[in-house]
């Protein structure tokens, strides 16, 4: 059971690190997605060491396979819904163009984060070890701060107003809870 998580996991950061390469459009990269992709290398060998060097037990690696596949199911559903916007990368500075409020951008504002953060989660849950909570910990504010950032762009673009109607409807990485949906 330990090689299917590992394996599942393996396949989930591919596919995201394929999927990152292709869907966005960034002239650069900027230097703090360059550090969060030679932490995030770091982070997945510490995963890798601890999934083949330790036995897991079965419920923490039941409950790590269904974290990963709703990450890769977030992270496909935001992929498929902004497709042919061409979003930009996480601190990309160039200002925002839309406001996305279709997909899962209808329940979370900022769902390829939210999966992220997802898939350290199920490394954690999968490992049961305090290294992967410090990564979880780190990969959780890498991405807190690029989301703040984005908030911050777009309370001063011309969508400001547009933005923040949407703010109360879509959490920040999980949906609002007793927020109205609109159609």
């Amino acid at each position: 059971m330990n090689k299917l998580v590992l394996i599942v996991g393996l396949i989930f950061y591919l596919t995201t690190a394929v999927g990152v390469r292709r869907h966005f459009a960034s002239a650069t990269m900027p230097r703090e997605v360059r550090f969060a992709i030679i932490a995030s290398y770091v982070g997945l060998a510490a995963f890798i060491y601890l999934m083949l060097r330790d036995k897991h037990g079965s419920g923490a690696l039941m409950a790590a396979l269904a974290i990963f596949a709703a990450s890769l199911a977030l992270f496909l559903w935001a992929a498929k819904t902004t497709r042919l916007m061409r979003l930009k990368l996480a601190f990309d500075p160039e200002p925002p163009g839309l406001v996305v409020q279709t997909g899962p951008y209808r329940y979370v504002r900022h769902p390829f984060y939210a999966s992220y953060i997802l898939f350290w989660f199920g490394c954690t849950v999968a490992t049961v070890h305090p290294l992967m909570l410090i990564f979880l910990a780190a990969f959780g504010a890498i991405n807190l701060t690029a989301a703040c950032r984005e908030e911050r762009a777009f309370e001063m673009s011309p969508f400001a107003e547009e933005y923040m109607n949407y703010r109360k409807t879509a959490g920040l990485f999980w949906p609002k809870l007793g927020a109205v949906q609109q159609p």
